[in-house]
């Protein structure tokens, strides 16, 4: 698959377009916290709520706009949510409260439902079979564009005014628009329903929503996730806040993990070869998450350079956790659907994340800084169980499987 993947034209262009758009999304989200503190004069407890606020608007579109990808085209239902997203950026220029963030978190949102659940119908029909790792290679080229984006963060951060910050909201605006150009020039890929008569539509209508399976894989997988949410608002505004490291390390953090994890997404997910491996790897990302955040705990109090360490040491533990529990969760979330209605699946898969996405910064805020070490340490906890429930869910499905033929 290594080798096949760069081949494939279609994938060529998935690639481009993803590396394009987060570039743009690497240079506003590592420090898109400190931004909405120090530009727009925000406390950390208004970034929270607007944040929380904006993102329940999107709830529920992402089944909808799937399935609308299903028989429509995933294609041409994705450059109309690449469009609202490029939208949804540059009115962060006009926010300057709690409603303005909460309206453009909104529009995020919505955007960022449809464009999961309708990448993930797009993927599907690219890959085939291999959509799963599709997936994955995609993640990697995601952490490469990361990264490079974190390079121009660290430099706004650096330089830190109010055009250094609308310099950054422009550039994120024009990488979602070139990005949306690259997409529109894949070929127009036909519906996978279209064709089906009335009566076998309507048993694939709204059919990922009575998989009680599927929605147990999102529900923990989802919990699972809010160590991205960790990393992007509790790490910033712990290591500027609660730690002697100096304020463009938050930056620097960012960078690192986006190339360890480039660099290690594919090999270290390569013993997955099925739900069972792929559940696993899920259940053992818990421990590390755990460790790592207890190290950045640690770093509170620690003197400049024994901070930076701990830190340095906590990103990359949580590097490997974060690989593992994010390709266990991409090959579920395909093998697991139905392939007809891939966009469907991936939308209701979109739900669980967008919802615990909608709630995370004001509850990682809440634990990790208002709380500290303890909120850090249950927070750990609350995630380390909801992947050893996935695993446990997983594996008693095989069971029934074999008790059945």
């Amino acid at each position: 698959m290594r080798g096949v993947l760069p081949e494939d034209p279609q994938v060529r262009r998935l690639a481009l377009a993803t590396a394009v758009n987060t570039v743009g999304a690497g240079l506003y989200i590592s420090i898109s916290a400190i931004f909405l503190v120090r530009s727009v004069g925000l406390s950390a407890d208004q970034v929270g709520t607007g944040l929380t606020l904006g993102a329940l608007v999107g709830l529920g579109v992402g089944p909808i706009i799937g399935d609308q990808a299903d028989r429509r085209g995933a294609r041409e239902v994705l450059v109309a949510c690449m469009l609202l997203e490029a939208l949804a950026s540059v009115s962060l220029l006009v926010v300057h409260d709690v409603l303005t963030l909460s309206l453009s978190t909104a529009a995020a949102a919505v955007s960022g439902a449809g464009s999961h659940s309708a990448r993930g119908a797009l993927i599907g029909l690219v890959g085939g079979e291999n959509g799963a790792r599709v997936r994955t290679y995609l993640r990697a080229v995601t952490n490469v564009g990361l990264a490079v984006g974190t390079l121009g963060a660290a430099v706004v951060l650096a330089i830190d005014t109010r055009p250094a910050y609308v310099a950054m909201i422009l550039g994120n605006t024009l990488t979602c628009l070139l990005a949306l150009a690259v997409i529109a020039g894949i070929g127009h890929l036909p519906p996978t329903r279209r064709a089906r008569t009335e009566q076998a539509d309507r048993t694939t209508r709204w059919v990922a929503l009575r998989d009680i399976r599927y929605l147990v894989l999102t529900t923990t997988t989802s919990i699972a996730s809010i160590q991205y949410s960790v990393f992007i608002y509790a790490l910033p505004l712990w290591v500027t806040e609660h730690t002697s490291a100096p304020r463009w390390i938050a930056s620097v953090l960012f960078f690192l993990a986006c190339v360890v994890v480039a660099a290690i997404q594919v090999p270290a997910t390569r013993s997955i070869d099925g739900p069972a491996t792929a559940a696993r790897l899920i259940a053992l990302s818990g421990p590390l998450f755990l460790l790592a955040w207890i190290l950045w705990t640690f770093a509170s109090g620690a003197g400049t350079t024994a901070a930076v360490a701990l830190l340095v040491v906590g990103v990359l533990i949580h590097c490997v956790a974060e690989v593992w529990q994010a390709g266990g969760a991409f090959e579920l979330s395909f093998a697991l659907a139905r392939s007809e209605a891939q966009g469907q699946y991936q939308g209701v898969f979109g739900v669980g994340h967008q919802i615990i996405e909608a709630i995370a910064p004001f509850v990682v805020i809440a634990l990790c800084i208002t709380w500290g070490t303890p909120g850090w340490i249950a927070l750990a906890l609350v995630v380390t169980l909801s992947g050893l429930i996935g695993a446990l869910a997983v594996r008693m499905r095989g069971r029934v499987r074999k008790g059945s033929l």
